[in-house]
């Protein structure tokens, strides 16, 4: 095992938590924690999954893995034992997560209310569930212990005693939130019950985490709280500026709370990083980031039809700081599968060949060193990476049997919270389970496996429009229009007010070269929603292939205005630049295609190909070679290498071997 860069690592998941936000509150100086930690780190942004829910995404962030390969599909599972529905539970996780990996290797690895960690497992170090800190008891009636949410087990009742209980929040605890308590009826006001209880389980959370961190020793410590999501959902509507169904009065008494709870978070964050000490590296981040501006939808943001997704944001935030990471820069091209391999790169363990994501070396002070690499942690044999603790005593399954009565109060719970439907059945559960796992397979470039997961809805859900519509697009990114163009015609009809059919008619028509037709549609499209940053890519790109490039530039300048943060509206404005022989900006708009959305091997072949007519040649060779890494089957990427090679380098052997790969893989 090599020496890393890092003595310790705590990890702090901040689900929701958005640079948007953010910002503002730091520029005015009421996030001095997060500031200071920013200073002597990184940050930037994180590009989250499909589908963006967090039981799926914080099991992929401490695993590095897709859905498909850790198992956890959804906030619920079936008890198949039992013929009933359960929380998706730690047991149900079909690989090691970052705390087994540690431990395994004889370090002191803790967990605190991870998403599916329930029953703790008992690892090398501490662990508490994510059962741990919801109230499940009236204030007068005695808050009973939940079996097998705390290892070691000899510290759950002195941990219990840290809960903090909804009923013994008071009026000064809201304040900061409520500035304006004198005419709300506690008894009567639901969203200030809400609130109580949301910071009643942020405290729960902080005050175990901070004990634990006082009374055990540890290497690693992930910690996650759910509540600025939480928060999000339920006051998101009444954050400024005001939206047209929110009362005048709604807004006036809700209007701070977010703000207080970034604020509330950064104090959290304060006495974490003094617990942590100076040696320790920090990474904090989100699993999604949440619409605060123009771009929230119309209507509550309250969780309904347990589809919470709809006003979560494609970026996250992400900062790491520490000894030996750069100071005060940026990170770009993060994913959330690249924070696992990076904690064990800044810890010296090697990166498994079987995760998806990669070591961020780039926050490294000094010359990048890549990680070492095994080909998976899976195996029960880790005589190759120096185990110090053998895999069988990490997971016990048969010793981590679930209490009944905890399973029931946490489902109850989430029903509470809109995350399963109120009569949700083991059939129901199943389903969307397929659905989702359809969702991962559909963007990790899998459409016929996600066919098949649609599929199993469809037989017993066969009016289901949104099924029928992901299979649309899979039959799209297929090439099969005919059997596209059938299902939209079904499911949508072509009413001129019906953007989303004009819009995939217009997507049809342009994938078979019929581009006026395409136009017409996509414009059509336009009329009737013209706030669709997507929409306006669509028609960018086919102005590209009419080679009308400064309509192109309008269309991508467009969706721009709507979202900046649009990674295919920055990388189709590149296109268009180049085209009108504006290479140098056009570099810059790929720049921040690539900044914000990192795997698009597409995106990396324009970069090159805009550095390449700068003369920056050798960063072009790096773009290309990147969009081979991501895509080993790009004709494109090696034809662009063989002629820099050939006509820029002089080096014939290279150039040769890049033709003859394109050569290879046109023949199949």
């Amino acid at each position: 095992m090599s020496r890393g860069i890092a003595k310790r690592v705590l990890l702090l998941g901040w689900d929701a938590a958005d640079w948007k936000m953010i910002d503002p509150l730091m520029e005015a100086g009421q996030m001095p924690n997060l500031k200071r930690l920013i200073e002597r780190g990184v940050m930037g942004n994180v590009a989250s999954l499909s589908p963006m829910l967090s039981p799926i995404l914080w099991t992929s962030i401490a695993t590095g893995k897709h859905a498909d390969k850790h198992g956890i599909l959804g906030f619920a599972e079936p008890d198949v034992d039992n013929n009933k529905i359960r929380p998706v539970t730690s047991t149900s996780r079909k690989c090691k997560a970052i705390w087994n990996i540690l431990s395994e290797r004889g370090m002191n690895a803790g967990a605190i209310n991870w998403f599916a960690s329930h029953p703790a497992e008992p690892i090398n170090g501490f662990m508490v569930s994510d059962r741990y800190p919801h109230a499940v008891s009236p204030p007068d009636k005695e808050w009973p212990t939940v079996a097998g949410s705390v290892h070691p087990a000899e510290l759950l009742d002195e941990a219990c005693k840290l809960r903090v209980h909804p009923a013994t929040t008071m009026p000064q605890h809201v304040l900061p939130f409520i500035p304006d308590l004198k005419d709300l009826d506690p008894l009567k006001e639901k969203k200030l019950h809400e609130l109580r209880v949301l910071l009643a389980q942020c405290a729960s959370v902080q005050a175990v985490s901070t004990f634990m961190m006082q009374k055990r020793e540890w290497d690693f410590l992930g910690i996650y709280f759910d509540t600025i999501d939480r928060f999000a959902h339920a006051f998101m509507e009444f954050h400024p500026p005001k939206m047209p169904h929110v009362s005048d009065r709604d807004f006036e008494v809700y209007q701070h709370v977010m703000n207080g709870a970034y604020k509330f978070h950064d104090m959290m964050l304060g006495r974490m990083m003094q617990l942590a000490g100076e040696d320790t590296t920090i990474i904090i981040l989100s699993d999604h980031g949440f619409h605060c501006d123009h771009l929230r939808p119309q209507g509550s943001a309250e969780i309904k039809d347990g589809r919470p997704v709809a006003w979560h944001r494609l970026h996250g935030m992400l900062v790491i700081s520490g000894p030996g990471i750069k100071k005060d820069e940026r990170v770009y091209g993060a994913s959330l599968l690249d924070i696992a391999p990076t904690i064990l790169w800044l810890m010296g363990l090697p990166v498994a060949d079987d995760m998806d994501g990669n070591a961020l070396i780039q926050i490294a002070e000094g010359e990048l060193t890549e990680p070492e690499r095994i080909e998976t942690y899976e195996s029960d044999s880790n005589e190759e990476a120096g185990s110090a603790v053998s895999a069988s005593s990490i997971a016990d399954p048969e010793g981590m049997a679930d209490d009944p009565w905890a399973a029931q109060q946490m489902m109850q719970q989430l029903v509470g919270l809109g995350y399963i439907e109120q009569d949700a059945s083991v059939d129901g559960v199943v389903l969307d389970r397929a659905r989702n796992l359809g969702q991962v397979y559909a963007a990790t470039g899998r459409p016929e496996q996600a066919i098949e997961q649609y599929q199993k809805v469809l037989s017993e859900k066969p009016d289901d429009k949104g099924c029928k519509m992901a299979i649309a697009t899979c039959r799209l990114q297929l090439g099969e229009l005919d059997e596209c163009e059938r299902i939209v015609r079904e499911v949508l009809g072509e009413k001129d007010d019906a953007p989303q059919a004009n819009l995939y008619l217009g997507m049809i028509h342009f994938r078979r070269g019929e581009t006026e037709a395409a136009l017409e549609r996509l414009l059509e499209a336009e009329r009737a929603d013209p706030n669709a940053p997507g929409l306006h890519c669509q028609i960018g790109n086919v102005h590209l292939t009419r080679k009308r490039y400064a309509d192109a530039q309008r269309s991508f300048e467009k969706a721009l205005a709507i979202d900046p943060n649009n990674a295919e509206a920055h990388d189709g404005l590149g296109v268009a630049l180049r085209w009108q022989k504006r290479p140098a900006e056009a570099v810059n708009s790929h720049m921040q295609s690539v900044a914000l959305l990192h795997h698009r091997p597409q995106t990396h072949i324009h970069l090159g190909l805009a550095l390449a007519e700068v003369g920056r040649i050798d960063w072009a060779i790096r773009a290309f070679n990147v969009a081979l890494q991501q895509n080993p089957d790009s004709v494109m990427a090696h034809r662009c290498l063989a002629q820099l090679y050939q006509r820029v380098k002089g080096d014939t052997a290279k150039a040769e071997a890049h033709r003859e790969h394109a050569r290879r893989i046109r023949a199949h």
